[in-house]
């Protein structure tokens, strides 16, 4: 059983740009969708009163959501991340209060495996730093041990 590092809590300021700016329009998209499926529609049918949808269906669809759709590619190529969790990415925009869900757990997802990078380039370092002296030492030892003693 491998132990899976434990991920550091990482503040919104020292993210990198790109990461920050995902984080930033998931909630603007998820609040936009949210809002014009739970308030603007439902006035639109039962008030018969369509400026609200009108405004934000206009800002949502031809604004927001081809942005953050575009920013979900390019996160998800920089950070590799797989093609179900890219197109997951993706459609929360369209569904009320999951685009921040689906970008905290990315977030989580992302920094998960920037520990196990960081962890697997430690314990390289380590065996290169150790390596050389190991070595040397093993190759003396075994000279030692083939040179018949008198």
């Amino acid at each position: 059983m491998t132990e899976t590092p434990a991920v550091p809590a990482v503040a919104f300021k020292t993210r990198p740009l790109l990461l920050r700016a995902y984080v930033v329009l998931a909630w603007i998209t998820g609040t936009t969708i949210t809002v014009l499926e739970l308030v603007a529609l439902p006035l639109t049918w039962w008030a018969h009163s369509p400026q609200l949808g009108n405004v934000l269906g206009v800002v949502h669809g031809m604004g927001l959501y081809p942005v953050y759709v575009i920013v979900c590619l390019i996160v998800a190529f920089a950070y590799r991340v797989s093609i179900p969790h890219m197109a997951m990415m993706a459609l929360a925009g369209l569904l009320p209060f999951a685009s921040p869900a689906v970008a905290h757990w990315t977030l989580r997802h992302i920094d998960r495996r920037e520990a196990e990078k960081a962890a697997k380039a430690a314990a390289r370092a380590a065996r290169q730093a150790a390596g050389p002296g190991k070595a040397k030492q093993r190759r003396e030892t075994e000279a030692a041990d083939a040179v018949p003693s008198a």
